[in-house]
């Protein structure tokens, strides 16, 4: 499939990081000194996508102001800003609010009239960044082009945290392709320590479950279950772990705090400037 969309869901309240998201959506929590939706915009220009769609929620204000074409500062004055407007010159952004039930699985039915019948997209969550020598939206594409079948985002977990994510069950003999996911198991429910986090690389016959399935827990539309019944009807999903990266998270104090100190401890010269602060902090 030819793969040139990109939808990123920043619909999520961020009751977490209240307060500071009372002003801004999570998304534009920075880290270091670019937004944390921005990574993401980079990271799928990286693998060649030309249309993204960010799907918003009630203030969409703060976003749209950012990202809204029209809204780019001038040339010339800041070296950063002059890198900033390069790389979305070439792209089309779409901003589009969500509406319909609570879920992951919403922002997709939102996107669906920009996404080609027929051909692939990725589908990011807003708060899930990884970071990664090679953009993993381009890993997914290529393991599409490998594999021919969809392509789910998987990292290693701890035994102990298989009851917070969706868990991977693999066909017998395989480490690779889905035999079925399971949404927040117990440890001993668990068949994997394999968690499916928020990056996709997906048909439009997702889109169409999406629209034809149940609620499902909390009456809401699950990613979960949509893979789950695309597997059920017979398609083949196959996983990426990250490659030289990790998936990080911001949506909520602990762990934005994480993913600030592995970009921050991750670049060189700011290594420099931090570590010696943490030490005397630390004693």
């Amino acid at each position: 499939m030819r793969v040139e969309t990109g939808v990123i869901a920043a619909a999520g309240s961020g009751t977490r990081m209240l307060p500071v998201t009372l002003g801004y959506p999570k998304e534009l929590l920075p880290i270091i000194n670019k937004p944390a939706i921005h990574l993401i915009i980079e990271e799928y220009i990286d693998a060649g996508l030309k249309k993204i769609v960010i799907v918003t929620g009630e203030n969409p204000t703060p976003l749209y102001r950012q990202y809204g074409m029209e809204n780019l500062p001038p040339r010339g004055k800041y070296k950063a800003l002059d890198e900033f407007v390069d790389k979305l010159s070439g792209i089309e952004i779409i901003f589009e609010p969500q509406s319909g039930p609570y879920g992951n699985g919403t922002p997709l039915i939102v996107a669906s009239k920009y996404i080609p019948e027929g051909e692939g997209f990725i589908y990011g969550f807003g708060d899930d960044i990884i970071k990664a020598e090679k953009s993993f939206s381009r890993q997914l594409v290529e393991r599409h082009h490998e594999s021919g079948a969809l392509v789910v985002g998987t990292q290693q977990v701890p035994w102990d945290d298989v009851v917070r994510y969706g868990m991977i069950e693999f066909k017998e003999g395989s480490n690779q392709e889905m035999k079925d996911v399971v949404e927040k198991p117990s440890r001993e429910e668990a068949k994997s320590n394999h968690a499916m986090f928020g990056r996709y690389l997906l048909s439009t016959e997702i889109i169409r479950i999406l629209k034809e399935i149940p609620l499902g827990k909390s009456n809401e539309l699950w990613m979960t279950d949509a893979v789950r019944e695309y597997v059920s009807r017979g398609g083949r999903v196959v996983v990426q772990p990250v490659v030289d990266g990790q998936w990080l998270t911001i949506g909520d104090p602990v762990n934005y705090l994480h993913t600030l100190l592995e970009y921050a401890l991750g670049d060189p010269e700011m290594r420099a400037a931090v570590l010696p602060r943490i030490r005397k902090i630390l004693g």
